[in-house]
């Protein structure tokens, strides 16, 4: 259930987008993201905690503390996921 996530360096002011490929089209679209912005990396992961952990880590930032407590996938996968953040499953995709 891989997704490619994206950071853009708006230099001219000083902002971050960070979000899935899909999200940064419909921005750039919308004049949200400019069209000088740099990219910074991509990112593959199964779930946005996962994306946002390694785009912290490739930003040189502390550590990314999820929302909310882990807890086992419902589906019984064996995976753990964040209800309270994205719902993500790294197995079974969305399940919140």
């Amino acid at each position: 259930m891989k997704k490619i996530y994206e950071a853009w360096e708006n230099e001219t002011d000083c902002s971050i987008a960070f979000s899935n490929v899909e999200s940064i089209s419909v921005q750039r679209a919308k004049g949200l993201l400019s069209e000088n912005a740099k990219l910074l990396h991509r990112i593959e992961a199964d779930t946005w905690e996962e994306a946002i952990s390694a785009h912290y880590i490739k930003m040189g930032w502390k550590p990314y503390v999820p929302v909310g407590e882990p807890q086992e996938c419902p589906r019984e996968c064996g995976a753990s996921l964040y209800p309270e953040g994205s719902g993500e499953c790294p197995n079974c995709g969305s399940v919140c």
